[in-house]
């Protein structure tokens, strides 16, 4: 009975500890500035993004087995204008500020889900009939 009242306030006390560091009154600590996660970061997002549009069309006139150089640059794009677009739902909801354990737990696993989905994409147009093609496929079925 003891070491259950043990155990139960313990927990209690852990549960009430605050997620962050100082008051509600105490400003937020800003990062240092840098051009990586500045300027150069938004406009690296929208020439991508901006890219897919000629990418798509080039992809969808052709084949991939014709022209694979564009069936890769395809397939990269993809992928990084995805784990692009997963890193800013996690760094907007999944904040290490506010998570402290599953935050970076989180942003490293989408850093290596991103590594095996660029190494299965390399392998699926190396080895298979690539992106387009299987797009081309999947349409005429």
């Amino acid at each position: 009975m003891a070491a259950a009242l043990i155990a139960r306030s313990t927990v209690q006390r852990a549960l009430a500890q605050p997620v962050y560091k100082g008051t509600v009154n105490d400003p937020t600590t800003f990062p240092p500035p840098s051009r990586a996660h500045g300027s150069y970061h938004w406009a690296f997002e929208r020439l991508l993004s901006a890219s897919l549009v000629p990418l798509t069309v080039a992809a969808y006139v052709t084949t991939g087995s014709n022209y694979p150089v564009i069936d890769g640059l395809l397939g990269v794009s993809l992928v990084i204008h995805s784990h692009i677009g997963f890193d800013a739902c996690l760094v907007d909801y999944v904040h290490k500020r506010k998570f402290p354990v599953i935050g970076p737990v989180a942003t490293w696993t989408l850093r290596a889900v991103t590594v095996g989905v660029l190494v299965g994409v390399y392998q699926f147009n190396t080895n298979d009939i690539g992106l387009t093609e299987l797009i081309a496929k999947v349409w005429a079925a």
